[in-house]
Protein backbone atom coordinates (compact mmCIF):
# COMPACT_ATOMS: atom_id res chain seq x y z
CA UNK A 1 0.00 0.00 0.00
CA UNK A 2 1.39 3.66 -1.04
CA UNK A 3 1.55 5.42 2.26
CA UNK A 4 -0.80 8.50 1.81
CA UNK A 5 1.73 12.00 2.09
CA UNK A 6 0.85 15.54 3.17
CA UNK A 7 2.54 19.03 3.71
CA UNK A 8 3.36 21.00 6.22
CA UNK A 9 4.87 24.53 6.71
CA UNK A 10 8.41 24.92 8.95
CA UNK A 11 9.95 28.04 10.22
CA UNK A 12 13.68 27.72 8.99
CA UNK A 13 14.69 31.17 9.85
CA UNK A 14 14.26 34.78 9.03
CA UNK A 15 11.41 34.78 6.82
CA UNK A 16 11.55 31.41 6.15
CA UNK A 17 9.06 28.98 5.61
CA UNK A 18 10.26 25.04 4.42
CA UNK A 19 7.10 23.02 2.73
CA UNK A 20 7.88 19.58 3.18
CA UNK A 21 6.13 16.51 2.74
CA UNK A 22 5.43 13.28 5.64
CA UNK A 23 3.56 10.43 5.53
CA UNK A 24 -0.04 11.05 6.78
CA UNK A 25 0.05 9.21 10.46
CA UNK A 26 -2.90 7.26 11.74
CA UNK A 27 -4.06 7.93 14.91
CA UNK A 28 -2.74 5.81 18.45
CA UNK A 29 -5.89 4.99 20.39
CA UNK A 30 -5.76 8.08 22.83
CA UNK A 31 -5.77 10.49 19.53
CA UNK A 32 -7.65 11.66 16.36
CA UNK A 33 -5.67 13.04 13.02
CA UNK A 34 -7.44 15.96 11.50
CA UNK A 35 -7.06 17.25 7.64
CA UNK A 36 -7.05 21.29 8.30
CA UNK A 37 -9.79 22.89 6.11
CA UNK A 38 -8.59 26.50 7.20
CA UNK A 39 -6.03 27.96 8.91
CA UNK A 40 -5.36 31.74 10.06
CA UNK A 41 -1.87 33.84 10.52
CA UNK A 42 -1.51 35.49 13.76
CA UNK A 43 0.52 38.17 14.86
CA UNK A 44 3.25 35.99 16.78
CA UNK A 45 3.42 33.75 13.37
CA UNK A 46 4.89 36.67 12.05
CA UNK A 47 6.80 37.80 14.81
CA UNK A 48 8.53 33.96 14.44
CA UNK A 49 9.36 34.18 11.27
CA UNK A 50 11.37 38.11 11.77
CA UNK A 51 13.36 36.68 14.70
CA UNK A 52 16.87 37.04 13.28
CA UNK A 53 18.65 35.00 15.89
CA UNK A 54 19.58 31.53 14.88
CA UNK A 55 16.85 29.06 16.26
CA UNK A 56 15.64 25.12 15.45
CA UNK A 57 13.54 24.55 13.02
CA UNK A 58 9.97 23.88 13.53
CA UNK A 59 6.12 23.43 12.72
CA UNK A 60 3.87 26.82 13.20
CA UNK A 61 0.54 27.89 13.28
CA UNK A 62 -1.81 27.80 15.55
CA UNK A 63 -5.11 28.74 14.45
CA UNK A 64 -6.60 26.21 12.61
CA UNK A 65 -9.88 23.93 12.12
CA UNK A 66 -10.38 20.47 10.65
CA UNK A 67 -12.18 17.60 9.75
CA UNK A 68 -11.44 14.01 11.57
CA UNK A 69 -10.10 11.75 8.93
CA UNK A 70 -8.95 9.36 11.25
CA UNK A 71 -9.71 8.58 15.03
CA UNK A 72 -8.39 6.25 18.09
CA UNK A 73 -10.56 4.12 20.24
CA UNK A 74 -10.34 5.96 23.75
CA UNK A 75 -9.98 9.66 21.83
CA UNK A 76 -13.71 10.84 23.46
CA UNK A 77 -12.25 9.77 26.83
CA UNK A 78 -8.56 11.45 26.34
CA UNK A 79 -9.54 14.69 24.63
CA UNK A 80 -11.76 17.50 25.91
CA UNK A 81 -14.61 17.90 23.41
CA UNK A 82 -17.16 20.72 23.44
CA UNK A 83 -20.26 19.78 21.70
CA UNK A 84 -20.84 15.99 22.68
CA UNK A 85 -18.82 12.71 21.69
CA UNK A 86 -16.57 12.93 18.49
CA UNK A 87 -16.88 10.63 15.12
CA UNK A 88 -14.50 10.47 12.04
CA UNK A 89 -16.09 13.15 9.85
CA UNK A 90 -16.99 15.74 12.47
CA UNK A 91 -15.41 19.32 12.16
CA UNK A 92 -13.30 20.66 15.05
CA UNK A 93 -11.38 23.61 16.18
CA UNK A 94 -8.43 23.44 18.42
CA UNK A 95 -7.65 24.87 21.66
CA UNK A 96 -4.29 25.64 21.14
CA UNK A 97 -2.18 24.63 24.02
CA UNK A 98 -1.91 20.90 26.24
CA UNK A 99 -1.52 21.91 30.11
CA UNK A 100 1.05 19.95 32.02
CA UNK A 101 -1.44 19.63 35.33
CA UNK A 102 1.60 18.98 37.66
CA UNK A 103 3.36 22.13 37.76
CA UNK A 104 2.44 25.01 40.44
CA UNK A 105 0.56 27.07 38.43
CA UNK A 106 -1.86 24.16 36.92
CA UNK A 107 -1.96 22.96 40.51
CA UNK A 108 -3.19 26.13 41.77
CA UNK A 109 -5.19 27.37 39.15
CA UNK A 110 -6.66 23.90 37.54
CA UNK A 111 -5.94 21.96 34.29
CA UNK A 112 -5.93 23.99 30.62
CA UNK A 113 -4.77 27.15 31.91
CA UNK A 114 -2.38 28.52 28.92
CA UNK A 115 0.60 30.91 29.22
CA UNK A 116 1.27 30.83 32.37
CA UNK A 117 2.07 26.61 32.76
CA UNK A 118 5.78 25.82 32.97
CA UNK A 119 5.59 23.00 30.63
CA UNK A 120 2.99 24.71 28.38
CA UNK A 121 2.57 22.63 24.54
CA UNK A 122 1.37 24.71 21.98
CA UNK A 123 0.48 23.47 18.79
CA UNK A 124 2.40 25.39 15.97
CA UNK A 125 4.73 26.81 18.77
CA UNK A 126 8.05 26.53 16.30
CA UNK A 127 11.02 26.11 19.31
CA UNK A 128 10.04 22.97 21.51
CA UNK A 129 12.55 20.14 20.29
CA UNK A 130 13.25 18.33 23.33
CA UNK A 131 10.32 16.63 24.27
CA UNK A 132 9.60 12.99 22.89
CA UNK A 133 6.42 13.63 21.05
CA UNK A 134 5.13 17.24 22.15
CA UNK A 135 7.51 19.18 20.16
CA UNK A 136 7.37 21.18 17.03
CA UNK A 137 10.50 18.83 15.21
CA UNK A 138 8.27 17.80 11.90
CA UNK A 139 10.89 15.20 11.49
CA UNK A 140 9.81 13.32 14.34
CA UNK A 141 6.38 11.27 14.50
CA UNK A 142 3.55 12.29 13.81
CA UNK A 143 5.10 15.42 12.34
CA UNK A 144 1.76 17.35 11.90
CA UNK A 145 1.93 19.06 15.11
CA UNK A 146 1.04 23.08 13.85
CA UNK A 147 -1.78 24.57 11.91
CA UNK A 148 0.28 25.60 8.83
CA UNK A 149 -0.30 21.93 7.40
CA UNK A 150 -2.72 19.99 5.57
CA UNK A 151 -2.97 17.67 8.57
CA UNK A 152 -2.36 17.99 12.43
CA UNK A 153 -2.27 15.38 14.85
CA UNK A 154 -4.25 15.74 18.00
CA UNK A 155 -3.11 14.42 21.39
CA UNK A 156 -4.81 13.16 24.03
CA UNK A 157 -5.64 16.08 26.89
CA UNK A 158 -6.32 18.09 23.93
CA UNK A 159 -9.96 21.10 24.38
CA UNK A 160 -11.48 20.73 21.36
CA UNK A 161 -15.08 22.36 20.08
CA UNK A 162 -17.07 20.81 16.93
CA UNK A 163 -18.07 22.86 14.51
CA UNK A 164 -21.52 22.94 12.69
CA UNK A 165 -21.38 22.12 9.58
CA UNK A 166 -23.09 25.42 8.08
CA UNK A 167 -20.15 27.28 9.79
CA UNK A 168 -17.22 28.48 7.93
CA UNK A 169 -14.05 27.63 8.38
CA UNK A 170 -12.50 30.41 8.55
CA UNK A 171 -14.56 31.78 11.33
CA UNK A 172 -14.25 28.77 13.18
CA UNK A 173 -10.41 29.02 12.74
CA UNK A 174 -11.16 32.72 14.18
CA UNK A 175 -11.53 30.94 18.12
CA UNK A 176 -7.89 31.56 19.57
CA UNK A 177 -7.87 35.55 18.66
CA UNK A 178 -11.78 35.41 19.73
CA UNK A 179 -10.84 34.23 22.63
CA UNK A 180 -8.07 36.87 23.60
CA UNK A 181 -10.71 39.38 22.91
CA UNK A 182 -13.01 37.77 25.09
CA UNK A 183 -10.49 37.44 28.05
CA UNK A 184 -9.38 40.96 27.35
CA UNK A 185 -12.94 41.73 28.18
CA UNK A 186 -13.74 39.74 30.86
CA UNK A 187 -10.70 41.17 32.60
CA UNK A 188 -12.92 44.33 32.92
CA UNK A 189 -15.89 42.65 34.78
CA UNK A 190 -14.33 42.64 38.07
CA UNK A 191 -12.58 44.78 40.41
CA UNK A 192 -9.68 44.75 43.23
CA UNK A 193 -10.52 46.35 45.93
CA UNK A 194 -14.12 47.10 46.12
CA UNK A 195 -13.86 51.27 44.79
CA UNK A 196 -13.07 50.96 41.25
CA UNK A 197 -16.80 49.54 39.01
CA UNK A 198 -15.73 47.03 36.01
CA UNK A 199 -17.61 47.35 32.91
CA UNK A 200 -20.97 48.82 32.90
CA UNK A 201 -23.52 49.86 30.53
CA UNK A 202 -21.69 53.30 31.71
CA UNK A 203 -18.58 52.78 30.62
CA UNK A 204 -16.36 54.66 28.45
CA UNK A 205 -13.92 52.57 26.32
CA UNK A 206 -11.05 52.93 24.67
CA UNK A 207 -9.01 50.50 22.78
CA UNK A 208 -5.70 50.97 20.92
CA UNK A 209 -5.11 49.87 17.48
CA UNK A 210 -7.36 48.28 14.88
CA UNK A 211 -6.41 44.59 13.42
CA UNK A 212 -8.20 41.92 14.13
CA UNK A 213 -8.01 41.33 17.74
CA UNK A 214 -9.17 44.84 18.87
CA UNK A 215 -12.23 44.66 16.49
CA UNK A 216 -13.34 41.99 17.80
CA UNK A 217 -12.44 43.57 21.39
CA UNK A 218 -14.49 46.75 20.03
CA UNK A 219 -17.43 43.84 19.31
CA UNK A 220 -17.80 42.29 22.32
CA UNK A 221 -17.62 45.54 24.25
CA UNK A 222 -20.46 47.17 21.51
CA UNK A 223 -22.47 43.50 22.23
CA UNK A 224 -22.14 44.41 26.48
CA UNK A 225 -23.73 47.54 25.86
CA UNK A 226 -20.69 50.17 26.91
CA UNK A 227 -21.77 54.08 26.53
CA UNK A 228 -19.04 55.03 24.78
CA UNK A 229 -16.24 53.02 22.35
CA UNK A 230 -13.18 54.51 20.83
CA UNK A 231 -10.71 53.09 18.83
CA UNK A 232 -7.38 54.57 17.43
CA UNK A 233 -4.85 53.80 14.76
CA UNK A 234 -2.48 55.38 12.39
CA UNK A 235 -4.61 54.20 8.83
CA UNK A 236 -7.49 55.25 7.76
CA UNK A 237 -8.27 51.61 5.95
CA UNK A 238 -8.50 49.99 9.54
CA UNK A 239 -10.30 52.38 11.41
CA UNK A 240 -13.21 52.60 8.53
CA UNK A 241 -13.27 48.47 8.58
CA UNK A 242 -13.55 48.99 12.64
CA UNK A 243 -16.48 51.66 12.34
CA UNK A 244 -18.08 48.93 9.95
CA UNK A 245 -17.49 45.79 11.59
CA UNK A 246 -17.79 46.84 15.45
CA UNK A 247 -20.31 49.83 14.99
CA UNK A 248 -17.47 51.86 17.14
CA UNK A 249 -18.62 55.36 18.64
CA UNK A 250 -15.36 57.02 17.13
CA UNK A 251 -12.73 56.02 14.85
CA UNK A 252 -9.49 57.96 15.76
CA UNK A 253 -6.55 58.75 13.42
CA UNK A 254 -3.82 59.45 15.92
CA UNK A 255 -0.83 59.34 13.35
CA UNK A 256 -0.24 62.60 13.16
CA UNK A 257 -0.84 64.03 16.84
CA UNK A 258 2.18 63.73 19.11
CA UNK A 259 1.96 61.56 22.37
CA UNK A 260 0.82 64.46 24.80
CA UNK A 261 -2.10 65.55 21.89
CA UNK A 262 -3.30 62.00 21.82
CA UNK A 263 -3.35 61.71 25.58
CA UNK A 264 -5.21 65.09 25.50
CA UNK A 265 -7.89 64.08 22.63
CA UNK A 266 -8.62 60.94 24.54
CA UNK A 267 -9.51 62.57 27.72
CA UNK A 268 -11.65 65.00 25.88
CA UNK A 269 -13.07 62.59 24.35
CA UNK A 270 -14.02 60.52 27.35
CA UNK A 271 -14.80 63.36 29.69
CA UNK A 272 -11.82 62.79 31.98
CA UNK A 273 -10.07 59.35 30.74
CA UNK A 274 -11.59 56.34 29.62
CA UNK A 275 -12.72 54.08 32.73
CA UNK A 276 -11.59 51.02 30.65
CA UNK A 277 -8.39 51.59 28.16
CA UNK A 278 -7.37 47.79 26.05
CA UNK A 279 -4.50 48.35 24.30
CA UNK A 280 -4.08 45.95 21.15
CA UNK A 281 -0.94 47.62 19.36
CA UNK A 282 2.06 46.32 19.43
CA UNK A 283 4.70 49.06 20.15
CA UNK A 284 5.85 49.74 23.78
CA UNK A 285 5.28 53.79 23.81
CA UNK A 286 1.17 52.47 23.07
CA UNK A 287 1.19 51.16 26.38
CA UNK A 288 2.53 54.39 28.10
CA UNK A 289 0.04 56.42 26.44
CA UNK A 290 -2.98 53.81 27.33
CA UNK A 291 -1.92 54.50 31.01
CA UNK A 292 -1.96 57.96 30.54
CA UNK A 293 -5.51 57.90 28.89
CA UNK A 294 -6.87 55.60 31.47
CA UNK A 295 -9.10 56.98 34.80
CA UNK A 296 -8.62 57.12 37.52
CA UNK A 297 -9.53 53.77 39.70
CA UNK A 298 -10.35 52.17 35.77
CA UNK A 299 -8.72 49.43 34.13
CA UNK A 300 -6.26 48.98 31.46
CA UNK A 301 -5.99 45.72 30.06
CA UNK A 302 -2.59 45.10 27.63
CA UNK A 303 -2.45 42.68 24.81
CA UNK A 304 -0.09 43.93 22.27
CA UNK A 305 2.61 43.99 24.05
CA UNK A 306 1.67 41.39 26.78
CA UNK A 307 4.72 39.33 25.78
CA UNK A 308 8.06 40.24 24.38
CA UNK A 309 8.84 38.90 20.85
CA UNK A 310 12.52 40.61 21.27
CA UNK A 311 11.95 44.45 20.10
CA UNK A 312 14.15 45.77 22.27
CA UNK A 313 12.47 48.75 23.39
CA UNK A 314 13.27 50.39 26.68
CA UNK A 315 10.58 53.31 27.41
CA UNK A 316 12.01 55.64 30.40
CA UNK A 317 8.95 56.19 32.10
CA UNK A 318 7.78 58.58 35.55
CA UNK A 319 6.15 55.51 37.21
CA UNK A 320 4.46 56.78 39.79
CA UNK A 321 2.52 59.06 37.88
CA UNK A 322 2.06 56.99 35.26
CA UNK A 323 1.70 53.64 36.79
CA UNK A 324 0.36 54.11 39.98
CA UNK A 325 -1.17 57.64 40.74
CA UNK A 326 -4.74 56.91 39.27
CA UNK A 327 -4.96 53.49 41.59
CA UNK A 328 -6.15 51.63 38.36
CA UNK A 329 -6.45 47.94 38.25
CA UNK A 330 -3.19 46.59 35.26
CA UNK A 331 -3.71 43.61 33.91
CA UNK A 332 -2.57 41.64 30.50
CA UNK A 333 -3.49 38.89 28.74
CA UNK A 334 -1.31 36.08 28.49
CA UNK A 335 -3.17 33.45 30.68
CA UNK A 336 -5.90 32.01 29.14
CA UNK A 337 -8.87 29.51 29.39
CA UNK A 338 -11.06 26.85 27.93
CA UNK A 339 -13.48 28.20 29.68
CA UNK A 340 -13.33 31.46 28.15
CA UNK A 341 -12.74 29.89 24.90
CA UNK A 342 -15.59 28.51 24.67
CA UNK A 343 -17.35 31.55 25.16
CA UNK A 344 -15.62 32.87 22.29
CA UNK A 345 -17.11 30.45 20.24
CA UNK A 346 -20.72 30.62 20.94
CA UNK A 347 -19.64 34.37 20.40
CA UNK A 348 -18.45 33.54 17.11
CA UNK A 349 -21.47 30.80 16.31
CA UNK A 350 -23.68 34.48 15.99
CA UNK A 351 -21.43 35.05 12.48
CA UNK A 352 -24.98 35.27 11.00
CA UNK A 353 -25.77 38.55 12.86
CA UNK A 354 -22.31 39.55 13.43
CA UNK A 355 -20.15 40.77 10.46
CA UNK A 356 -16.82 38.17 11.86
CA UNK A 357 -16.03 37.32 7.60
CA UNK A 358 -15.73 40.97 7.30
CA UNK A 359 -12.22 40.44 9.27
CA UNK A 360 -10.73 38.38 6.99
CA UNK A 361 -9.49 41.06 4.33
CA UNK A 362 -7.15 38.50 2.76
CA UNK A 363 -7.75 35.23 1.83
CA UNK A 364 -5.11 32.33 -0.10
CA UNK A 365 -5.33 28.94 -0.69
CA UNK A 366 -1.39 27.06 -0.19
CA UNK A 367 1.06 26.71 2.24
CA UNK A 368 3.61 28.54 -0.59
CA UNK A 369 1.59 31.46 0.14
CA UNK A 370 2.48 32.10 3.71
CA UNK A 371 5.47 34.14 3.63
CA UNK A 372 3.85 36.31 0.76
CA UNK A 373 1.11 36.78 2.77
CA UNK A 374 2.89 37.71 6.09
CA UNK A 375 4.87 40.28 4.14
CA UNK A 376 1.36 42.37 3.17
CA UNK A 377 0.31 42.24 6.86
CA UNK A 378 1.43 45.96 7.26
CA UNK A 379 -0.77 47.12 4.93
CA UNK A 380 -3.17 49.48 5.12
CA UNK A 381 -6.01 47.33 4.44
CA UNK A 382 -5.13 43.89 5.86
CA UNK A 383 -6.93 42.89 9.05
CA UNK A 384 -6.31 39.16 8.69
CA UNK A 385 -5.75 35.86 6.82
CA UNK A 386 -7.03 32.73 6.11
CA UNK A 387 -6.25 29.66 4.09
CA UNK A 388 -8.60 27.78 3.16
CA UNK A 389 -7.11 24.50 1.31
CA UNK A 390 -8.99 24.03 -2.12
CA UNK A 391 -10.83 20.59 -2.46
Amino acid sequence: MVEKMGKLAVNTGYYGMEIKEYPVPEAREDGLVIKIETFCICGSDQHFVKLKEEHPVGVEGHEFMGRIISMGSRANETLKVYGGDLKVGDRIVVYPHITCGKCDTCRTYGDGVCGVCENDFIYGGVFEQNREMLNHNADVWPHFKGGFSEYCYIFPGTYVWKVPEDMPGEIAALLDPCAVAMRAVEQTMTNIGGLAEGLSTSSRCLVIGAGAISIMTAMILRQMGAQQIIITDFVDKKLENAKEIANVDVALNVSKMTSDERVAKILELTEGGANIVINGANHPSSCVEGLRMVRKLGTYVEIGNAMDFGAGIVSEINIPAVVFEKNAHITSVVANTPSCFDRAFKFLKRYKELPFEKLITHRFTSLEEIIPVMKKMADSDFIKAACTFEE
